[in-house]
């Protein structure tokens, strides 16, 4: 297990990473008291996630929760991943802008922190990782429900590995809620989690559209714009209009509704919730 990615952070947010650290350790000894129930898994297997460098210099804090790693145990998914955005350009053997799971966390997050442009007008995934995580480039934050890799060949879900490490993860303290509650996002974008959005905090339904749902999330007493939509990675979906079009008019519906809007999300540039 690797809390803290070897990752050029700025000096203001060390004190992030700490909280991050120490939450982490808390996790593996919850894992590690329950290690029978880790469905072929030790708890030094527990991939950390987090937040990629200058994510707390965003106008916009946006946090995406997947399911589960694949293939890198006991690694940190962010230090897998940031020379994957900025240099090598490739998630396994697909090119970056071809991988459908990060080229859209890429360019929907481009195109939110910058007025939601036309989804033809935002450059590609290669493009942007050229400054990600830099004071010039974009940056977001990322986590996986369940903290346990899926090692398998198969492109499906390791639901028995997710199930144990969620009930684990859930058993004695929300880690996800307290994970959510250090990252501070303004909006969350999950992928699909059905019912274990519940243990992300309290929600209220806000909006509900063909392919998203919007909630008021509450985690730990910090509050923020949750929007569950499809996984990243299908393939059958539609950049546009399944994915950044849905989003993006959620978006602009809560920050038109400035003196009703219960979540914490800024507009350009001040904040329009209390």
């Amino acid at each position: 297990m690797k809390p803290i990615p070897d990752l050029p952070y700025p000096a203001d947010e060390l004190s992030h990473l700490q909280k991050l650290s120490k939450l982490f350790e808390d996790w593996h000894a919850c894992f590690t008291t329950g290690a029978s129930q880790l469905d072929k898994h030790i708890p030094d297997e527990i991939v950390c996630d987090g937040f990629y460098p200058h994510y707390f210099n965003q106008q916009l804090r946006i946090l995406y929760i997947g399911r589960e790693s694949r293939q890198i145990s006991g690694l940190n998914y962010l230090e897998v991943l940031f020379p994957a955005y900025r240099t090598g350009k490739k998630i396994g053997d697909r090119s970056l802008n071809a991988d459908k799971f990060h080229s859209r966390m890429l360019r929907i997050t481009h195109g939110l922190l910058n007025g939601t442009p036309d989804w033809s007008a935002i450059p590609s995934a290669n493009e942007i990782g050229d400054t990600f995580g830099t004071e010039a480039g974009i940056s977001f934050a990322f986590m996986n429900l369940s903290k346990l890799s899926n090692e398998a060949d198969e492109w499906q879900s390791d639901w028995s590995a997710i199930e144990a490490a969620h009930l684990l993860s859930n058993e004695t303290r929300r880690f996800s809620e307290e994970e959510i509650a250090i990252l501070k996002p303004h909006i969350v974008i999950t992928m699909k989690l059905g019912e274990k959005l519940k243990s992300l905090g309290s929600l209220q339904r806000i909006e509900s559209q063909e392919s998203v749902t919007a909630w008021q999330l509450d985690s730990a007493g910090h509050r923020s714009l949750l929007i569950d939509t499809f996984h990243f990675s299908a393939w059958s979906k539609h950049d546009v209009r399944d994915f950044y079009g849905p989003i993006g008019e959620v978006v602009a519906i809560i920050r038109r509704n400035i003196g009703e809007c219960p979540c914490q999300i800024p507009s350009h540039p001040a904040d329009i919730c209390p």
